[in-house]
């Protein structure tokens, strides 16, 4: 089993051509998770102590030596992804999602949170449009805890 202690960060001195590549795929909940053993899509067994408040990133490099490296893909999740009409439609919506403390994702003029049927079903009772979809999902970081 391979310790992974730290992300490497790559510099010209380390070029990946030529080198065998291996990944681990995670979903958003997993690259928040800074301590976990992991299996690569090739079979290696990897073992995650990574510095806490570590969250992965697609692309990450967690492995490299002169034969391989391993890297991070986001897996893709089902997501309700929804296009509001207009401000005070994607202000409703965000407040519902935040209600139902479920992770938010504002960008370009979409918002998108992990598949729910509780949101779902006010999607469908307020008559909101919505997709569902299968894609890879990472929350906004922005905004207040309860902890």
């Amino acid at each position: 089993m391979i310790l992974i202690e730290q992300k490497i960060k790559l510099t010209d001195l380390h070029p990946l051509d030529g080198l065998e590549r291996d990944t681990i795929v995670l979903g958003w909940e997993e690259r928040r998770k800074p301590r976990q053993r992991l299996t690569t899509k090739k079979g290696s067994e990897i073992a995650l102590a990574l510095p806490t408040g570590t969250i992965l990133k697609d692309g990450d490099i967690l492995y490299l030596d002169d034969r391989c490296y391993v890297t991070v893909e986001e897996a893709k999740e089902d997501v309700i992804v929804i296009s509001p009409e207009d401000m005070a439609e994607g202000a409703a919506i965000a407040y519902e999602i935040g209600n139902r403390h479920l992770p938010i994702s504002i960008e370009n003029g979409t918002i998108a949170t992990p598949q729910n049927l509780q949101m779902e079903e006010f999607l469908k009772k307020t008559a909101i449009r919505y997709q569902l979809r299968k894609e890879s999902f990472e929350p906004t970081r922005k905004g207040h805890s309860h902890a």
